[in-house]
């Protein structure tokens, strides 16, 4: 059995001229496709993301157009999807991020999270917030969870690992370099 993806992907505000043809070459390789729009340009500072299905319009026996509704659309992603997300979607970038500096935006975002969620303890311990039993059993099953380890071994994990993600960068620029160097070398040859 071969299963075919059942979403289209295009670029843009919406649907054009040219989603009918491309519904139609679909729609024989999968029932009901869904088309789906990205808008790329992030027009008024946005980036939107719709959905449409298709519905044919027929004549008798004879089909004259291709009607497309807009269906609701849930978009969910991780957290480093997200970072990129708003990245491009600020319109005011120099440059995207290096993965040091995406790094250092995901461990700020985390420390954010964490001092709001050590003013709700304070605000529950002072009286200045009724406890959410729910919120406790999250916060509880996230202390839970963390390693019991000593702040040295702590420190040795996170400075031996960033040292690893360093060596990484650093072979890839190397890489980068070699390809690019032998590239030369061999149009210089051809030319020669």
């Amino acid at each position: 059995m071969c299963l075919v993806d059942p979403f289209r992907y295009s670029t843009g505000l919406g649907v054009t001229g040219g989603s009918a043809l491309i519904h139609e070459f679909y729609s024989r390789e999968v029932p009901n496709p869904i088309h789906l729009t990205v808008d790329t340009g992030f027009t008024n500072g946005e980036g939107t993301i719709k959905a449409y299905v298709s519905n044919n319009l027929s004549l008798g026996d004879r089909q004259i157009a291709a009607q497309f509704q807009e269906i609701p659309l849930d978009l969910r992603m991780v957290e480093a999807e997200r970072v990129g997300f708003d990245t491009l979607k600020s319109t005011n970038v120099d440059k995207i991020p290096s993965d040091l500096e995406g790094m250092e935006m995901s461990m700020q975002h985390l420390l954010d999270l964490i001092d709001d969620m050590y003013r709700y303890v304070d605000d529950v311990v002072e009286g200045r917030v009724a406890p959410d039993n729910k919120i406790g059993r999250y916060i509880s099953d996230a202390v839970g969870s963390l390693p019991k380890l000593p702040p040295d071994a702590f420190d040795k994990l996170i400075n031996d690992s960033l040292q690893d993600h360093l060596l990484l960068l650093y072979l890839s620029s190397i890489t980068r370099t070699q390809l690019s160097l032998a590239e030369k070398l061999n149009t210089a040859a051809q030319i020669l």
